[in-house]
């Protein structure tokens, strides 16, 4: 039986050493909990800030649930999507692959929410696709993978209007398509979870309080649901749409292996890219993922604090979640813990 005491050891270390006030731990094996544990101010099932494991666990999954649904094809082109008015011609041909997969060329950060916040609510989403039009390129699509939060707030936009509906919506269908409850979007002041349940953020300028509303600006400005940010889950849920995804790769559930298993598949058109559409890849010994990692691996870090990493084939992760910027964005006691949990927990896991 593995023995997760140092694992346990390491979170309330790091929560009294200010890695983080809420801090949970869970681990999968072979496709069944292994281990879940809190520490600090946290509860089990403490919500959290899912910040860009949005990409992934959201968007990425309503990209697929609108393919398998035939609304849409993954190498669809802006111009093909978006028709008239036309596309500037140095995007025309982006792909929504290339946006899933971080190789369409857009820079990593802009802060749209300055200009989106003098406008009202409903004219946000059009002024925000404006500007990611106006936007120029970092490089080349296809050139290498750059990650990117402005090419996900493009992605969110696109699938509203393939899918014509909020993307909140979209989500709850993808994920009852899938047969799973997962994490949820949060508008700002929603009262579905009770505040007490849910890992505080912040603060920010302007945002003395963030908590139950999302901590990214720029989704902020978009009333707290976008392609990069705005989901708000536990790890069980977290873990729940992982299992779901990985139960189709063995046939077990309600989407074809073969469409499941590309959201796993690296990039293998763009060069040099260690992405998927949707995840990334350990970078190396010095990864997040851990010095140990399994061979396999993919999974994605969370500005907030919050990160995923999972061996698809085997059915098999981590979930780690914590909020360390309610210390301040600057705290980065995260790094060497998040490596050390890891490190540690790999080890147990295989035991």
């Amino acid at each position: 039986m593995p023995d997760w005491r140092g694992v346990q050891a390491l979170l309330d270390q790091g929560a009294a050493g200010g890695v983080a006030p809420h801090i949970v731990f869970l681990a999968w094996r072979a496709g069944a909990p292994a281990a879940l544990m809190a520490a600090g101010q946290a509860q089990p099932d403490t919500v959290f800030d899912l910040a860009s494991l949005t990409k992934p666990l959201a968007t990425a999954l309503v990209a697929l649930h609108l393919e398998l649904a035939g609304r849409l094809a993954w190498d669809d082109t802006l111009a093909q999507i978006m028709g008239s008015p036309p596309v500037p011609p140095a995007k025309a041909g982006i792909t929504i692959r290339q946006l899933l997969t971080h190789a369409a060329g857009f820079p990593a950060w802009r802060p749209y929410h300055e200009l989106l916040e003098r406008q009202p609510p409903p004219m946000r989403p059009a002024l925000l696709l404006a500007m990611l039009m106006n936007e120029p390129l970092a490089q080349p699509p296809g050139q290498a993978a750059l990650y990117s939060d402005l090419g996900y707030l493009l992605l969110g936009l696109l699938l509203e209007r393939i899918g014509q509906k909020p993307l909140p919506l979209l989500l709850l269908e993808a994920q009852a398509a899938l047969g799973v409850e997962g994490p949820r979007f949060l508008a700002p002041g929603q009262t579905l979870i009770p505040l007490e349940r849910i890992a505080p953020c912040g603060p920010l300028p302007g945002r003395p309080v963030i908590h139950g509303s999302v901590e990214d600006e720029n989704a902020f400005a978009l009333g707290g649901a976008a392609g990069h940010a705005g989901l708000f889950g536990t790890a069980g849920q977290v873990a729940a749409v992982m299992d779901a995804l990985c139960r189709c790769l063995t046939g077990d559930g309600p989407w074809p292996a073969a469409a499941v298993a590309r959201i796993f598949s690296l990039d293998t058109a763009t060069p040099g890219s260690g992405r998927t559409p949707g995840f990334d890849t350990p970078s190396g010994p010095e990864s997040a993922a851990g010095p140990n990692p399994p061979v396999g691996l993919v999974g994605h870090l969370g500005f907030t604090g919050v990160s995923l990493w999972w061996q698809p084939q085997a059915n098999t992760g981590l979930v780690l979640l914590t909020n360390r910027v309610a210390l301040g964005r600057d705290n980065d006691r995260i790094k060497a813990f998040r490596r050390a949990v890891h490190a540690a927990a790999w080890r147990a896991v295989e035991e």
